[in-house]
């Protein structure tokens, strides 16, 4: 499915049909690996993606462009799939470092870009408000907040916030001197995640969208508007994170890409096959869940999502383990409640309790 990436501070060619772009590899502290951003050095110089903000990063990133023949100051426009560390984390650098650029973004996106923070970013308390509605425990993420707040404070800063210029949305162009990139939005990942397709050579830039070794995770939050009063449960609307990435999956795979130039993973040459694995992934979890869900309504009980969880991971720990896998078994109850395979209803207590239909 790919093919070898570049050692971090070289560029390569990965696409014959374009020329003027090149694939750069920028260390990251995490555990997903290096960054893969993107250079167009055509009219106007551009960067996809930016890295995070470390020397290292920094270091290589200036080694890639001058490989090119370019340095820092020399990229007149940033696009940003996502406002993730390791995809903004380096904008405001490169304008400290004399870049008169002007930054693209998703309009879904901007405002946590130009006000960026990890504590925002981590969304910490709208996440447990959204965990005791579904049912997870007071004490549990009272020990959570615990151990993740010191982390937060002690953390190494690797991004920072930087204006947005200029907000687009699904089917923008983005113009070059010879071609242009069409905007595709794609929420899941985070809500304005957009990808950059070429249409002519059909190379389609996905960010973390779609990844040569891995899945991305999907979120869940509130949106900022008072409760649906059609809704018989009061629910405070949300964006459902895991419904979207489905939905944008499926879209996806009706365009056929020739070629996907990810964010992490190499280069994709069967992109069909990563999009079907991308959805084959959480169909699976979607199906686990379901199937629990099934076994209990055979006795005629309704569960809350953090019962899900416990069901479902066993084994693992709860103050370390639980936020990331119960935003996934709530994504799935999503889209088990969207197709009609989960009844939701709300105890006294206010907790949301599920019931396979």
């Amino acid at each position: 499915m790919t093919v070898r990436t570049p050692r971090a501070g070289t560029a390569s060619a990965p696409v014959p049909e374009l020329p003027g772009l090149h694939l750069l590899l920028l260390p990251t502290p995490f555990s997903v690996g290096s960054v893969q951003v993107y250079v167009f050095t055509g009219e106007p110089v551009t960067l996809i993606d930016t890295g995070v903000k470390t020397p290292e990063s920094r270091a290589a990133l200036e080694a890639g462009l001058d490989g090119l023949g370019l340095g820092l100051e020399d990229i007149e426009r940033v696009v940003v799939t996502h406002h993730h560390q390791d995809h903004l984390g380096q904008a405001q650098s490169l304008r400290d470092a004399g870049a008169d650029l002007e930054l693209w973004a998703h309009e879904a996106e901007a405002s946590m870009i130009e006000r960026y923070s990890v504590e925002r970013d981590e969304n910490l308390e709208e996440n447990n408000r959204l965990f005791r509605e579904y049912g997870v425990p007071e004490d549990l993420i009272d020990r959570q907040m615990e151990r993740k707040l010191p982390q937060l404070r002690e953390a190494e800063r690797l991004c920072e916030a930087t204006r947005v210029d200029r907000v687009v949305r699904d089917g923008d162009r983005i113009p070059f001197k010879d071609f242009e990139l069409r905007v595709v939005h794609a929420p899941g990942h985070t809500a304005g995640h957009l990808l950059l397709l070429e249409e002519q050579s059909g190379t389609l830039l996905t960010g973390d969208h779609i990844m040569g070794d891995a899945v991305p995770y999907t979120v869940t939050y509130y949106l900022d508007v008072p409760p649906d009063p059609a809704d018989p449960l009061a629910r405070r609307p949300r964006f459902q994170g895991l419904v979207e990435y489905m939905r944008s999956l499926r879209s996806l795979r009706r365009q056929s890409p020739s070629t996907i130039l990810p964010a992490h993973g190499g280069v994709i040459t069967r992109p069909v096959r990563a999009i079907e694995d991308a959805l084959l992934f959480y169909e699976v979890r979607i199906q686990r869940i379901e199937r629990g869900l099934r076994t209990l309504a055979a006795m005629g009980e309704a569960v809350t999502a953090w019962e899900l969880w416990r069901a479902l991971f066993p084994k693992a720990d709860p103050v370390t383990e639980m936020r990331t896998r119960m935003l996934m078994v709530i994504g799935a109850v999503d889209v088990l409640e969207q197709s009609g395979a989960c009844r939701t209803s709300r105890r006294d207590d206010g907790t949301l309790v599920h019931l396979h239909a």
